[in-house]
């Protein structure tokens, strides 16, 4: 009994510690559509491993901490007997353990001092790397087949597979997604877009350029898209629109590019 008390005892404490660790890990890790487009790493370990690793490792500090109270049940109720002998709910003890664990909760939801304070740190640190990686053009771009991604950046996949090949590049199959290339040439997803960006006809930069400066209501004056429709569109978003909303700022808060949310406008 002794042994296995002490096997329990370590292994709550060996399993707390990973769980300490990886949480700090995930407090630093760039936002995900970050981590996976630059395949950042710490340590030789992904974001997606991090999370792994804390959430087995919570159900294995939940479960030996079962067994832990199990085993101290005792002293644990005699934490909660008053000078009489009698439990209650009432010690002092309980009470200041109660009130910090509920401060913690209704700070970080309030956002009050100084629990605000550790999250604008973690905010801090996520833009720090979306600075230093950079984003995708949308979300999960990595997961597209180089065709499809080629064809909503506006590049011609033969061009696309041209320009990787002249970079030493493998391309099985235009079918391959960003993901499967970069593991396949050890670089990242952003590697690849970078040399297909790099070069980009002048027109089509030009084209969404164009695209990014010009207002909802420009383009409506154009016929390129119903004003009243496309402001409905994204109101239904989340996205507060007007006629002199710029397709650029539209498109930041949809987290897509210019010409894609031109692609969609123009079909309402």
């Amino acid at each position: 009994m002794i042994v296995v008390k002490r096997i329990i005892s370590l292994t709550l404490a060996l399993s707390f510690l990973v769980m300490s660790v990886t949480g700090l890990m995930l407090f630093i890790v760039p936002k995900g559509k970050v981590a996976y487009w630059a395949n950042w790493q710490m340590f030789g370990l992904t974001k997606t491993q991090y999370g792994d690793i804390h959430i087995t490792s919570m159900f294995l500090f939940l479960t030996v901490t079962v067994w832990h109270i199990y085993y101290n049940w005792k002293p644990l109720l005699n934490y909660l007997r008053d000078n009489a002998k009698r439990i209650t709910f009432f010690k002092k003890e309980l009470l200041i353990a109660l009130s910090l664990n509920a401060t913690f909760v209704a700070g970080t939801l309030v956002g009050v001092q100084p629990f605000q304070s550790v999250l604008d740190i973690n905010a801090d640190i996520k833009a720090y790397w979306e600075r230093e990686y950079g984003s995708p053009p949308y979300g999960h771009a990595e997961e597209s087949s180089l065709a499809s991604f080629s064809r909503r950046i506006g590049v011609d996949i033969e061009t696309a597979i041209r320009l990787l090949k002249e970079k030493n590049i493998a391309v099985d199959s235009k079918e391959q997604t960003l993901l499967d290339i970069s593991k396949q040439n050890n670089i990242t997803p952003k590697i690849i877009f970078d040399i297909i960006r790099a070069k980009q006809t002048s027109d089509n930069d030009d084209k969404i350029d164009f695209l990014g400066r010009r207002t909802l209501g420009e383009l409506a004056g154009m016929n390129k898209i119903n004003l009243k429709k496309s402001i409905d569109f994204l109101e239904k978003k989340g996205v507060k629109a007007a006629s002199d909303t710029r397709m650029k700022k539209a498109a930041t808060a949809l987290d897509i590019t210019p010409y894609q949310l031109y692609e969609k406008l123009k079909t309402l």
